[in-house]
């Protein structure tokens, strides 16, 4: 049974064919199957396989010897490709590709990036590139996995950095390329597994902004909420982290109700409701603390108005008791409060 391969997707876009294996092959004679797709007799067609000597057929060579995992080899021949045929070959974006996925193969992770920005920079915009861009992801990938940059031959350097980089210039640079929602989304998954809610949430909230029709559409609302609300450091902090979370969660709610029942979004609009409340009510006691008691008084008030049958509601109304807080009177600016004779 003849098996095509996936990884030549490029090479196969720029050449109407498939390359396919049957067995092992050889180490001079790789046993390969060359097929295109013939209108007239509806059916795949064996082609021969380019001549050996030519650009094409040693390129050919090449990406049977990557297909057999026989990098070493391969890397080997496009060096030769290159002394044989130069830069100026137009098989030679093909080799640099086949350089870069021989790179991979050999773990030479950081190497196949250079030479894979090379060719971005070079040829980008050629029916390649999208191959390009998918050995770019796997490089991606494999750093935020947490393999280390070689350094001095060793493996020191994290490739968080790199991988976050990777990941911008594929969603940025090649919006139309179908791996730039997958970048975002990657980069944001990993945000938000190593804790950094705060980058999380951003591109989360971009994925949803960029890709409003995105099969991640779902997962990026409830992560962006998730994350919102994680990054808020509490009654000492800005609670506009908390506001971002209660939208994101409302904003969840009206698309997915079904979902956000069953996932207890209730429950965390309500828990955040009673967070907003002690926030506010924290500013109260401050500025009763300060001796600021009009202040107080205004803070306290707006935790009663604003959030009702919580617990900081309790506790404002207590302490506008104590302090004798009168009714409030309307005012153009804002609402200012009084204390009884």
């Amino acid at each position: 049974m003849i098996r095509l391969q996936g990884t030549l997707v490029g090479w196969m876009l720029l050449t109407g064919m498939v390359l396919a294996t049957s067995g092992s092959a050889g180490a001079d004679q790789p046993r390969t199957r060359t097929l295109t797709y013939d209108p007239e007799k509806k059916e795949w067609v064996e082609l021969p396989p380019p001549p050996p000597g030519t650009p094409e057929g040693d390129l050919h060579v090449i990406r049977v010897q990557i297909k057999e995992g026989k990098y070493r080899r391969a890397l080997k021949g496009v060096k030769r490709f290159v002394k044989t045929y130069g830069k100026s070959d137009p098989s030679y974006p093909g080799a640099m590709i086949a350089k870069a996925e021989a790179l991979i193969g050999r773990r030479h992770y950081y190497k196949a990036h250079l030479v894979l920005q090379e060719f971005l920079s070079e040829f980008g915009g050629i029916a390649l590139t999208s191959e390009a861009l998918r050995l770019e992801f796997v490089v991606a990938e494999t750093f935020l996995t947490g393999v280390k940059r070689k350094w001095l031959g060793m493996r020191f350097l994290s490739g968080q950095d790199l991988a976050y980089r990777i990941l911008d210039e594929i969603s940025v640079d090649y919006p139309d390329d179908r791996l730039a929602e997958p970048a975002i989304k990657t980069k944001a998954d990993h945000a938000f597994r190593e804790g950094d809610h705060v980058s999380a949430e951003l591109e989360y909230a971009r994925l949803i902004k960029e890709y409003p029709q995105s099969r991640y559409h779902r997962l990026a609302l409830r992560r962006s909420a998730e994350a919102a609300l994680a990054s808020y450091g509490g009654v000492d902090y800005d609670e506009a982290a908390l506001i971002e979370a209660e939208e994101r969660y409302r904003d969840y709610r009206r698309h997915y109700p079904g979902a956000a029942d069953r996932e207890g979004v209730g429950l965390l609009l309500a828990s955040i409701r009673e967070q907003r409340a002690e926030k506010e009510f924290s500013i109260g006691a401050y500025y009763e603390r300060t001796d600021h008691l009009s202040s107080a008084i205004f803070y306290y008030r707006a935790v009663v108005d604003n959030w009702p049958d919580t617990i900081g509601a309790r506790k404002a109304t207590s302490r506008l008791e104590l302090l004798g807080a009168g009714e409030p009177v309307a005012s153009a600016e804002h609402a200012r409060w009084t204390r009884k004779p």
